[in-house]
């Protein structure tokens, strides 16, 4: 068989079986009761069970992802606040010395401020068209 007809023979089966196909992308904001989330995740899962997860962090109120599949998705955040876990015992010691008797522990561990998983527009579907999208999620208490 002539190049030519093999050449256009392999593209035509590239291209049939979606060679080369990255998916879109998806910017945006993602916030709690109004306040920008600083660090966390989206996860992007195709509704019908037809493509990949995709997940993307999130950076000071700001994602951006890639190779979503097209179509309606589950979109889930996940986020938390920046725990500080190293600290002295002399630190500790000091800490617990003011709060003794007052039966509170706030300041002796950090909470980590998760974004609850019923939180209101968490788990949501949302249309992912072909190319380029914008989301802005707007996350309330449950």
């Amino acid at each position: 068989m002539p190049l030519g007809p093999c050449l256009l023979l392999i593209c035509l089966i590239a291209t049939a079986v979606g060679c080369g196909q990255a998916g879109s992308s998806v910017q945006g904001t993602v916030s709690y009761q109004g306040t920008p989330i600083e660090k966390g995740m989206v996860t992007f899962t195709p509704l019908e069970g037809k493509g990949s997860v995709v997940g993307c962090n999130i950076e000071n109120g700001k994602f951006s992802a890639t190779g979503v599949t097209p179509g309606k998705n589950v979109l889930t955040v996940a986020a938390v606040k920046s725990v500080t876990f190293s600290r002295s015992s002399d630190e500790m010691s000091k800490m617990a010395a003011s709060k003794a008797g007052k039966g509170s522990i706030e300041g002796l561990i950090d909470p980590a401020d998760v974004v609850p998983a019923d939180a209101k527009g968490n788990g949501a579907e949302h249309m992912i068209n072909e190319g380029s999208n914008t989301l802005d999620l707007k996350l309330s208490k449950p």
